[in-house]
């Protein structure tokens, strides 16, 4: 349970990133959690979709920016300093 907590915990979106548009968020969300899943140890591909990721900006944007964010939140935490 604790894993998931500290998975989940950097996946949420600071105020600056509510402000952006949906396609923005949506990238922003699935970057996040592609990163969260890094730290598992379980092999998992990238959660993203790659038509948006090619032609829409702020999709690429917002998942860059979320994988970013959420894998030097993730990168400190005990569990992975485990590994």
């Amino acid at each position: 349970m604790a894993i998931v907590l500290l998975a989940t915990a950097g996946c949420m979106t600071p105020a600056s990133e509510r402000d952006r548009s949906p396609s923005y968020r949506l990238g922003f969300g699935d970057g996040c959690t592609t990163a969260s899943s890094e730290g598992t140890g379980a092999p998992r591909s990238a959660q993203r979709n790659e038509m948006l990721y090619s032609s829409d900006p702020d999709y690429r944007a917002g998942w860059l920016s979320g994988h970013t964010q959420c894998r030097s939140q993730t990168a400190g935490s005990p569990i992975n300093r485990l590994y």
